[in-house]
């Protein structure tokens, strides 16, 4: 028999599987978070503050995260390749489920097993305001009144790029 050597993908894949399943017998409490618009730098201050209060920041592909959960939540059968490793720790997890169905998009998970408050405390303080870009969803109602800008005829490209129509208007 051929032993077929794993890529280092596939290992990175296996780890961080693992690391998902780690967490989530480790922690009681997940936050998702959405991390649109949201730069590398401020995850890794928001991830350096979280690990001083207990909690734990994952990242990753949504369809990775959705797989392992879902194996997760799986009950152990003798014809699985690992059912010895899981037959004697498995346990039911329907609250998993919740979690999968969240998966969508730029998401993040933080556990913790503290205060939600306050992780709450830790993202409002690392919240920044970013600039409008084209197809952006805004998080509140945006309202431009209809008037005088002040711009110069040649600087009404920035509003064309977000499709608000423009006049000029001689005066």
């Amino acid at each position: 028999m051929v032993v077929k050597k794993k890529s280092e993908k596939r290992i990175k894949k296996e780890n961080y599987w693992k690391k998902l399943w780690v967490l989530t017998d480790e922690y009681k409490k997940a936050v998702m978070v959405d991390v649109d618009n949201v730069s590398s730098k401020q995850i890794t201050k928001i991830r350096h503050r979280l690990r001083d209060i207990g909690a734990v920041m994952l990242m990753g592909k949504n369809t990775l995260m959705k797989a392992a959960l879902n194996k997760k939540m799986t009950k152990p059968e003798e014809d699985d390749e690992d059912y010895n490793e899981r037959k004697d720790n498995w346990k039911a997890q329907p609250e998993l489920d919740k979690i999968v169905t969240l998966l969508k998009g730029n998401t993040g998970i933080i556990f913790t097993n503290g205060d939600l408050s306050d992780i709450k405390k830790i993202l409002d303080q690392e919240t920044r305001e970013a600039p409008a870009k084209v197809g952006a969803i805004a998080p509140d109602d945006v309202w431009i009144r209809a008037g005088s800008t002040g711009l110069d005829p040649k600087q009404t490209s920035f509003f064309q790029q977000l499709n608000i129509q423009t006049k000029i208007v001689k005066t």
